[in-house]
């Protein structure tokens, strides 16, 4: 299934090592928490959306590699979709019974100890704002029994706001939470009321670490997250 990952180790590196050096020269990225990243193990790594900046963000600023997760469209250009499986990205397609299949996939990622990335909003917010938590990401932590990594990202919608074909200047930081872990069998996957709870709980760990809202950020009238879904 994975065959297509064999230079994810080369074309990965050359991605980060080029991302990083930008942000850090170009947007002075800060990185929090690092202590808080296991180093072995399969782990879910969990964040908030605003921008296209946030998974070379995150990637570049982990300090071991991650999987990604991103919607099948852009698997169908023609450089992206050689591109994106050798840099560890998995093309996820929405209804139609898409996201069973990719999780089937993250799983088997995570159960070999490897970390792959989420956004739990399921999207990237075009305000700016918080979405809201939806529930995949636990729905991963139930099958595989992995903890979850909060992170927040702030800085890349000011950085790169939606329309922008390339970054700007302006701060960006990520920071990096204590992991979430459950007892085995503590989560149930035919609970939704429990789902959504731990849903609910990972968004309040995210946007609880150090961080602030886009500068430009459309503020709705309601600027609190949505419910679950």
């Amino acid at each position: 299934m994975f065959k297509y990952f064999k230079d994810f180790g080369f074309l990965y590196g050359l991605g980060r090592s080029t991302v990083k050096a930008h942000l850090r020269l170009f947007n002075h990225m800060e990185v929090l928490g690092i202590e808080n990243v296991p180093m072995q193990g399969g782990i879910i790594v969990a964040s908030n959306h605003i921008s296209h900046l946030d998974p070379p963000a995150i990637g570049s600023a982990l300090p071991r590699k991650s999987y990604f997760v991103a919607k099948s469209e852009l698997f169908e250009q023609v450089f992206l979709n050689w591109y994106l499986p050798r840099i560890g990205v998995i093309p996820i397609k929405r209804g139609g019974g898409g996201s069973n299949i990719m999780l089937d996939r993250a799983a088997e990622i995570v159960r070999k100890g490897n970390a792959i990335s989420f956004f739990p909003e399921g999207t990237r917010s075009k305000t700016g704002m918080p979405g809201r938590p939806r529930t995949g990401v636990i729905v991963l932590a139930a099958m595989t029994g992995a903890p979850i990594l909060p992170a927040r990202v702030s800085g890349t919608y000011d950085a790169m706001p939606p329309g922008s074909i390339i970054p700007h200047g302006g701060k960006v930081q990520v920071a990096f939470g204590e992991p979430i872990r459950w007892q085995p069998g503590e989560l149930n996957l035919e609970d939704r009321t429990q789902m959504l709870e731990e849903a609910k709980r990972l968004f309040d760990a995210i946007f609880a670490l150090p961080g602030w809202h886009p500068k430009k950020a459309k503020i709705p009238v309601n600027s609190k997250p949505e419910a679950a879904e």
